[in-house]
């Protein structure tokens, strides 16, 4: 599959989970405002989902559509899903995916069509370490898998390591990039990488400490 990403978004299903890698904040909002046009035309719901409220640039280029009921409510067609930092939690993944879920559940309601979601995410997702990202993206894909929704979510590429982009890439089944859509040739089920992380930490914990400090520092 490598199609135009504009056409890609006429035709998206309750599921789906995409992510864009964007070069540029206007790619970036570009990409956006189609994916919640498109959701609005087919008369679905919308959200943004972050720590931070939604960028001017992109409530400007939905306002510039015609597009004006933001907020809360069953009459607003484009909702902000403002997430709290869990810096000061003792898991902080779960704790993030968990107000994640919270979010998602609360703007799904009673609501009969697909949500959806845009996220993107601020410099505070990236305290977490590389495999606890990986988790939660894991995370986040069983969650589109079992909940009435179409996610998209946005990442900088300039603020991505390789681990990342590794992450990324076995965590979202479609890629966007540069306009065009992939499948992508490393996705792994989200349960398969869950129950395999899980086996890693039970390993772990059975570690020394001195063990377990040569291992942190690689």
């Amino acid at each position: 599959m490598e199609d135009s990403v504009f056409t890609y978004f006429n035709s998206l299903r309750e599921h789906e989970h995409i992510c864009h890698l964007y070069y540029e904040d206007a790619e970036c909002f570009e990409i956006a405002t189609s994916f919640i046009l498109n959701g609005i035309k087919s008369g679905e719901k919308c959200a943004y989902l972050s720590d931070r409220p939604a960028p001017k640039d992109l409530i400007s280029r939905l306002r510039g559509h015609g597009i004006l009921k933001f907020g809360h409510g069953k009459d607003k067609i484009f909702e902000e899903l403002i997430i709290s930092n869990p810096v000061k939690e003792s898991n902080k993944a779960q704790a993030l995916v968990s107000k994640i879920e919270n979010k998602i559940d609360g703007a799904l309601g009673d609501y009969n069509k697909p949500l959806r979601v845009l996220m993107m995410h601020s410099d505070n997702c990236y305290f977490l370490a590389n495999s606890d990202r990986l988790w939660k993206r894991a995370k986040l894909d069983r969650i589109c898998l079992n909940k009435s929704i179409i996610l998209l979510n946005q990442f900088n590429v300039d603020r991505l390591n390789s681990k990342d982009i590794l992450s990324i890439f076995k965590t979202h089944p479609v890629i966007v990039e540069r306009d065009k859509v992939y499948k992508s040739p490393l996705y792994i089920a989200p349960e398969s990488i869950i129950k395999d992380m899980e086996k890693e930490s039970e390993k772990f914990k059975s570690l020394s400490g001195k063990e377990k400090k040569v291992l942190s520092d690689y």
